[in-house]
């Protein structure tokens, strides 16, 4: 039994507004795919940051207009569109980031997704993933006394927590340019987006996705909110819990599996955990 008060979402029912989120996240694959199978792709770039496509920006219209009537007053937080007005802690918002691996997406790698999250309260409450080479869609429930993550509608099973760590997913750059690999006692290999990296330590093929960072909470919501509700969590490099919020963007270094998992990822590369 769960103590969790249930889910407000200002009269929304739940379970309509998942439907919803799903149904705008393959939108938002597709306006993605159909990117991809024209001739060109135009490319901008962000001061700072890196590229950005119009698959970027068809992405993100499409969820915007979607998400923002499935619950009544929310805010808007994405990777690329402004926020009209500045947050105020605890409501109901959705943080986005339209295509996660853009760079990967470039580099016509299958390593970047669609991740949308929704914060009730201050807290993770829902979110999804998509798949846009796979044409899959992950979601998940994370609030209300729920715990719930299906793809394509079939429910995802639990993550066994027995402490054995088999793979660690890394990010493409830490795997290329840093050899992170090298200094990891386990099977590694690359990724790029961190959505993509959280679905599969939820469970597609790997056991623990490890983040140098920083990150933005727009890259890791989605994902997070999949990873989560099905017995997984995200910890600092101290063994911590890592607790997401659109207050911060920035997202400190994590290791991200099922609890024991991650600690003894922790255990093995010396961290200095403090428990």
């Amino acid at each position: 039994m769960t103590s969790e008060p249930p889910l407000d979402l200002g009269g929304a029912d739940v379970d309509a507004v998942r439907d919803g989120l799903e149904a705008a996240v393959r939108e938002a694959n597709e306006a993605i795919r159909k990117v991809l199978r024209g001739a060109r792709v135009r490319v901008g770039h962000k001061p700072g940051e890196g590229p950005v496509t119009e698959a970027d920006y068809a992405a993100d219209d499409i969820l915007h207009e979607r998400l923002m009537p499935l619950v009544p007053a929310a805010r808007w937080i994405s990777e690329e569109s402004a926020e009209a007005a500045p947050l105020l802690r605890g409501e109901p918002t959705w943080v986005v980031d339209p295509l996660d691996g853009t760079s990967e997406f470039l580099r016509g790698l299958p390593e970047f997704g669609v991740s949308v999250a929704l914060f009730i309260g201050g807290r993770l409450a829902m979110g999804a993933v998509g798949l846009p080479s796979e044409q899959a869609v992950l979601s998940a429930i994370v609030a209300g006394g729920r715990r719930e993550a299906r793809r394509d509608g079939v429910p995802l099973p639990m993550l066994p927590d027995d402490g054995i760590v088999r793979r660690v997913v890394v990010s493409r750059h830490d795997y290329e340019y840093r050899q992170i690999h090298y200094q990891i006692p386990y099977e590694v290999y690359p990724c790029g987006s961190s959505a993509v990296k959280l679905v599969h330590a939820a469970g597609l093929d790997t056991d623990i996705y490890f983040s140098t960072g920083p990150r933005s909470v727009w890259d890791v919501a989605g994902g997070a909110a999949i990873l989560e509700a099905v017995g997984g969590t995200l910890l600092r490099v101290n063994g911590r819990p890592l607790v997401l919020s659109p207050q911060q963007i920035e997202v400190p270094p994590f290791v991200a599996g099922a609890p024991a998992d991650a600690l003894t990822l922790l255990r093995r590369l010396g961290a200095p955990l403090d428990m």
